[in-house]
């Protein structure tokens, strides 16, 4: 690719600096550097690849840089996300601020990646839970039509920030420490609740999980029912997920499409676990069962990194192509 000026908004947060370690492990050619956090993190310094970066305030959309990722709220993407694109900025933005708007292209490389041409200066990154199953269910859509999907996710702390790691050390530590981030004790414990819910019932998380999954696979038609759970787990989101495909299916032929889809990896021997995952950039996929009365419906089981795949790798994936020579 070519060497890029990159902003990075948001980086020292989970993301953020997740971000800067897959821009290490990729040798993502950078040209330039600059580093924006919050105002209590500003002034200070950060260390990435043996040099020392000063930490900006987000006060400015700076004049000399090619593109931006931003691992930032909803409220800062939204304020000032059109102010990068308007001084010519690309923008990867990891809220949830544009991820419907039709202009906006939500990207997953190996799902999608052609959407990438209609960008207007914003691209969005999908929510982390959508990512983790995307990919398989995109490889079943184009081999055997979709017609509904199901899918109980199980979401890590780490989705929701450093704070809801510190919650649930404090919580396993002492058994009397109040829930300040959740809405419920995590540790030893989950609910199913992931974000804020609306008048018919679903969280915010279950709303975007489908609205983002018939976004992203160009089927607003398609039928998605989601359950989001929280977890105590530190990393690794995972997800069983239930598929009625429009004709009926056999093992070898549903195996072989997954084999040969990029970004994921099928284990017909084995499942795997987000602390066995955690760090990787791949989708695992296992646990295929096909029904013997109805071939039509199968099951499996997801599981991805969440703050990989399903953010800080996936913006870089984005950033690669957008930049490719």
């Amino acid at each position: 690719m070519k060497p890029v000026r990159l902003a990075l908004v948001g980086a020292t947060g989970l993301v953020g600096r997740t971000t800067l370690d897959v821009l290490s492990e990729w040798r993502v050619p950078l040209s330039a550097l600059r580093l924006f956090a919050s105002d209590g993190s500003a002034g200070r310094e950060m260390e990435w690849k043996g040099r020392t970066y000063s930490l900006e305030r987000l006060d400015h959309a700076p004049a000399d840089v090619d593109a931006a990722i931003f691992a930032t709220s909803r409220a800062i993407s939204l304020e000032w996300v059109p102010r990068f694109r308007e001084a010519g900025i690309v923008v990867i933005d990891h809220s949830a601020a544009f991820r419907m708007n039709p202009d906006v292209p939500l990207v997953i490389p190996e799902v999608n990646g052609d959407a990438l041409r209609r960008h207007r200066g914003i691209v969005s990154n999908p929510n982390c839970s959508a990512s983790v199953v995307v990919i398989p269910l995109a490889a079943l859509n184009r081999a055997f039509a979709l017609k509904t999907v199901v899918v109980d996710t199980y979401q890590s702390v780490s989705g929701s920030g450093q704070d809801a790691l510190a919650e649930l050390d404090e919580e396993l530590a002492d058994s009397s420490h109040a829930a300040r981030v959740y809405p419920r004790l995590i540790a030893h414990n989950v609910f199913p609740q992931v974000g804020p819910f609306d008048d018919q019932g679903l969280c915010d998380e279950e709303r975007k999980v489908v609205e983002e999954l018939q976004k992203m696979l160009d089927r607003p038609d398609l039928t998605v029912f989601a359950t989001t759970v929280r977890v105590p787990v530190r990393v690794g989101h995972s997800a069983a997920v239930t598929v009625e495909c429009g004709q009926p299916l056999d093992r070898a032929s549903v195996e072989s499409v997954w084999l040969a889809m990029p970004g994921m990896i099928y284990d017909p021997q084995t499942y795997h676990t987000p602390r066995e995952i955690a760090g990787r950039q791949e989708i695992f996929v296992s646990r295929l069962r096909i029904r013997d009365n109805d071939p039509h419906w199968l099951q499996f089981w997801a599981v991805g990194d969440n703050l990989r795949k399903g953010a800080a790798s996936n913006a870089v994936q984005i950033l690669m192509e957008l930049f490719r020579d």
